[in-house]
């Protein structure tokens, strides 16, 4: 049957309850997760921390989990794929997919399945979450093929909607298995996205690096919210100020966070990009991050997610042809300072998230951070 809508919003309630827990450095729960996540989220221990004591969203307000009930689908059943990039994101997959369908099932990322495994082992004991009929648990893989009517594409008899399946990680897998799905199953996917900081002309420099390091350091830069790259309003000696302004805050930040350790793969996509801006620019390089600065950028030269941003001079003007060939893969925009470059970014990247600087990784828990699929 077709659930109620306060239903519905019993089960997001819960799966936020549930993160609460994981988020108290005193609930079993909390500490079992501050034990595991080091290895297996690639953070250090303090990244860990950070993580769950602050980018965990445990106080949602009742306006966003009206905006998030009211933004999912509707299902009888709703099967969940996650990624490993960021350690939290379990939670905000979990609650959409609670929303959408009573009974949930989740292929946690086999990297790193900690937060997903503690989630569903704290809602499948939660007698909350069931009298909100709810039904949770973990699967080996997804069952990407309805039987019956659904399969036959005939409605059920009861009236329930299709099953949905939700896929978050590379776009290939989400290619993968929108093309694997059955005729019954309604596929959202979440595929690769990266964040972008805008410096606009009444910013103070050295404020927005900070705010910058803010969203830079959480989860290693490695989610769709990180900015990767930092466009400055003005001419090319802004760009370098602001590239010298956040290598200082990134060093300060790093002090207090350490970054996670990089394998042979990411130590090298950091020396070809430390290469190749030392030859067209600038490159500092600190303990756990980089910054590059192209002063007279003709195309956009992606950093590796390594606490490693690229910061760019540009104009209103300029922004169009410097962001076509990444639009659609911009998925946050951090602005500050005002100016008309965060505007023309803004509609290069209509359906991306814009927030303050600072506040990128901090986006109101109203649905997937993902906008681009809706």
């Amino acid at each position: 049957m077709i659930d109620d809508g306060a239903a519905r919003r019993r089960r997001v309630e819960r799966v936020v309850a549930a993160a609460a827990r994981i988020a108290d450095a005193r609930d079993p729960l909390g500490q079992e997760a501050r034990r595991r996540l080091p290895a297996t989220s690639g953070l250090s221990p303090e990244g860990v921390e950070l993580a769950l004591g602050r980018h965990l969203e445990i106080a949602p307000s009742s306006g966003e989990l009206d905006a998030l009930v009211a933004a999912a689908g509707r299902a009888r059943r709703c099967h969940v794929v996650l990624a490993a990039n960021v350690c939290t994101a379990p939670l905000r997959a979990i609650a959409v997919a609670a929303a959408t369908a009573p009974e949930v099932l989740v292929r946690p990322s086999r990297r790193d399945p900690v937060l997903a495994e503690l989630l569903v082992r704290a809602l499948s004991a939660d007698e909350g979450f069931a009298r909100g009929g709810g039904a949770i648990a973990l699967v080996a893989d997804v069952a990407l093929g309805d039987t019956g009517a659904q399969a036959a594409g005939e409605e059920p008899r009861d009236g329930a909607p299709r099953a949905e399946l939700h896929v978050y990680g590379s776009d290939q897998t989400v290619a993968t298995l929108r093309a694997q799905a059955g005729r019954g199953v309604l596929v959202r996917g979440h595929g690769a996205g990266l964040g972008l900081a805008v410096v606009g002309p009444d910013a103070r420099l050295a404020e927005a690096a900070r705010d910058i390091a803010d969203d830079v350091v959480p989860f290693d830069q490695r989610g769709c919210l990180s900015p990767r790259f930092a466009l400055v309003e003005g001419p090319a000696e802004r760009a370098e100020a602001l590239a010298r302004a956040l290598h200082e805050a990134l060093a300060a930040a790093g002090a207090r966070v350490p970054r996670g350790p990089l394998d042979g793969a990411a130590r090298a996509e950091v020396a070809m990009y430390r290469a190749t801006l030392e030859a067209v620019g600038s490159f500092w390089e600190g303990e756990g991050h980089g910054v590059g600065v192209d002063p007279a950028p003709r195309s956009l030269l992606l950093p590796p997610a390594a606490r490693v941003v690229h910061v760019a001079a540009s104009s209103a003007g300029a922004a169009p042809a410097l962001l076509a060939p990444i639009g659609g893969a911009i998925t946050a925009i951090g602005a500050g300072g005002g100016g008309e470059l965060a505007r023309a970014v803004s509609a290069a990247a209509p359906r991306a998230r814009v927030s303050a600087l600072g506040w990128m990784q901090r986006p109101p828990l109203d649905g997937p951070v993902d906008l681009r699929a809706r």
